[in-house]
């Protein structure tokens, strides 16, 4: 269970550090080569389900519901984020929530992060 505990936080950090990463790789294609925002597309596919390893590793971790719950929601958000841009024909206005979402899925993605480290910190005290 201690190796849950760990596995739990780290890929909470780890999905941190990718959606900053995914932010750079779209200020890249803004600023610098458009062929990155080809990689802001793909890493993004990538970060879409990620979020499901982070839900595992909670329950695993025996995390306890209020965290495991934290780190669905999390998966909710972030599963929608990337599909909101193929609606840009269709629902302009919807798409553009793009953005919106990622900000409040990287919000979500830290305060997940958090709950796993104070976990981690107790010794998976507070887990049930």
């Amino acid at each position: 269970m201690v190796v849950g505990r760990y596995a739990y936080m780290l890929l909470a950090w780890a999905f941190v550090v990718g959606v900053l990463v995914q932010v750079f790789l779209i200020g890249l294609g803004l600023f610098d080569d458009p062929g990155s925002v080809q990689l802001h597309v793909d890493f993004g596919w990538i970060l879409h389900l990620s979020p499901i390893l982070i839900v595992i590793a909670a329950a695993v971790a025996r995390a306890g519901r209020r965290r495991i719950l934290q780190a669905v929601a999390l998966a909710a958000i972030v599963f929608v984020v990337p599909i909101l841009p193929s609606l840009r024909e269709a629902a302009p206005v919807v798409a553009a929530l793009h953005p919106v979402l990622a900000v409040l899925a990287f919000g979500a993605a830290v305060g997940v992060a958090i709950a796993a480290t104070r976990f981690v910190r107790m010794g998976g005290a507070g887990g049930g």
